[in-house]
């Protein structure tokens, strides 16, 4: 009553409150962030127990269920869902969401050591991994080409563009699939070696110690024939070839002396193609506290910014894009926020028959909205699908 009384008495403060809320609201609406969701850390820790070796079987009788025991005493754990594999144990740990996701993965630890003694020796050390959606990347791109190979294109995209990437705003991580690192094999002659008088070890010492690659990177072969991949500060076979692996008496023996250095690129472990061609992924994953929309806008224009400098028949493209589906997701509340507040103004009308009513729930629903933002802003919530179906059905 007191509210009703003094709006009535007073309607020069009343309406200057409506238009300052108004006002203060169309800002705030501005300024907020777009999510499809609002921040929420789902309080869930995956447990991988490597088991070399053991059957299904053993793993759950062995791994599985100790582990689950254990786990099960903790406070706050809601479900536990767990997969026994050859060699290996997966645990997905479910708490309450009261329940804080440091202390959790600390307590399943702890549980983890208490029983580590009746646990196999030959298990490796368990992996805990907290989900937190933000890791998943919100914009996949695709550089490809028709022309070019996987080792150049991945020369193109790392360190180049992760980089130009890397230094937009609101982005954490830039994430690369399907390159393939460059590296350079040697290929150590046993025939060489012997009439050198030199040994593998003072190979691997020499790269290690000239070339400043630790570890040299990896040996492999059998008594006839050595090979050595690596990657390191010296860039071309030429340079490798000139490295000295021993010195005494005034004779000077060269890598090039008693091996074969050949350019070339790792063991592909990943593969990437867009429309046929050989490509690169490129993922991109936005600061916890960064808008999708705002994010997802600047890697846009970056992009455009980047596909001029690349080499001819080079293209950059976005694959993915969780900013443009965020983007129709809250349109769509939108549009519906907006039907629900005419239909709402359109019952009151044919109900009460009176203009006075319907121009009154007509002025209170949009300043009672836009209000609602001046809040959302304040708290630092985002304008994401959740708060704007709590708009629509308040």
């Amino acid at each position: 009553m007191f509210i009703s009384d003094f709006a009535i008495k007073k309607p020069v403060v009343t309406i200057t409150v409506m238009v300052a809320l108004v006002v203060f609201g169309i800002v705030a609406l501005f300024m907020l962030d777009t999510d499809e969701f609002p921040e929420v850390s789902p309080p869930v820790v995956a447990i991988s127990v490597p088991y070399p070796g053991a059957s299904p079987e053993g793993v759950e009788r062995e791994i599985v269920d100790p582990i689950e025991e254990a786990i099960s005493g903790i406070s706050g754990v809601d479900d536990i869902n767990s997969q026994a594999l050859d060699g290996f144990a997966s645990i997905i740990v479910i708490f309450d969401f009261a329940k804080d996701l440091q202390q959790a993965t600390q307590d399943i630890r702890d549980a983890i050591s208490g029983i580590r003694g009746d646990l196999p020796l030959e298990m490796r050390e368990p992996i805990l991994t907290r989900f937190d959606p933000n890791d998943l990347p919100i914009v996949s791109l695709a550089l490809a080409s028709s022309q070019l190979s996987a080792p150049e294109l991945s020369r193109i995209a790392d360190p180049g563009l992760t980089r130009q990437l890397r230094g937009i705003n609101g982005v954490a991580q830039v994430n690369v699939v399907g390159a393939l690192e460059r590296e350079l094999t040697v290929e150590l002659r046993p025939d060489a070696l012997q009439a050198a008088g030199v040994g593998v070890g003072q190979v691997v010492g020499a790269l290690q110690q000239q070339n400043l690659a630790v570890p040299v990177g990896r040996l492999s072969g059998d008594l006839n024939e050595r090979t050595i991949r690596l990657r390191g500060r010296l860039e071309s076979p030429r340079d490798f070839e000139q490295l000295v692996v021993t010195q005494s008496a005034g004779r000077v023996v060269r890598l090039g002396d008693v091996a074969t250095i050949r350019d070339a690129t790792e063991e592909p472990r990943s593969l990437a193609l867009f429309n046929g061609d050989q490509a690169v992924g490129i993922d991109i994953v936005k600061a916890t506290n960064a808008s999708t929309t705002a994010v997802s806008e600047r890697v846009r224009e970056r992009i455009e910014e980047i596909q001029q400098t690349l080499p001819a028949g080079v293209t950059l493209r976005i694959v993915q894009d969780a900013g443009v589906r965020v983007k129709r997701s809250v349109e769509q509340v939108q549009s519906a926020l907006l039907e629900g507040a005419f239909l709402t103004v359109l019952v009151v009308f044919l109900f009460l028959n009176s203009w006075r009513s319907t121009v009154i729930t007509g002025l209170a629903l949009p300043v009672s909205v836009l209000a609602s933002f001046i809040a959302v802003w304040a708290f630092g919530f985002t304008l994401n699908t959740m708060s704007l179906l709590g708009l629509s059905l308040a």
